[in-house]
């Protein structure tokens, strides 16, 4: 009984709550990075969106709970928008696009589940 107990768990120091990378594919073109997540504690280490393989929006946090992150977004939106310059227009597209994500999932246990995740 012992044996079968101990082939059921994972290595020690790994989780299968923990993923060191979880990237989904937005609908936009988007690809949406978040690094060391945890789906217990609903938090990750970082952040990234990258357009055409060029990263144009990321957190500067180095940790940072999910409930957070679209507080920080919306806050991005506000100062990008209506401005001109080309790096301002693809951080607020970028922005949108990382906030319709969370509006459709509700914590990084959903994210994890998503059928665009490209990184597993």
């Amino acid at each position: 009984m012992k044996q079968r107990q101990s082939a059921l768990k994972p290595p020690v120091g790994q989780s299968r709550d923990m993923l060191s990378t979880l990237r989904i594919q937005a609908a936009d073109g988007h690809v949406i990075t978040f690094c060391n997540v945890d789906t217990r504690f609903n938090d990750c280490q970082g952040w990234e969106v990258f357009k055409n393989g060029e990263r144009v929006l990321f957190n500067t946090r180095v940790y940072e709970q999910f409930r957070g992150l679209k507080s920080g977004l919306m806050v991005t939106v506000e100062v990008c928008e209506g401005r001109t310059t080309t790096s301002d227009k693809c951080m607020l597209a970028a922005a949108k696009s990382l906030l319709a994500l969370l509006d459709k999932y509700p914590s990084f246990a959903s994210l994890a589940a998503h059928p665009a995740r490209t990184d597993n």
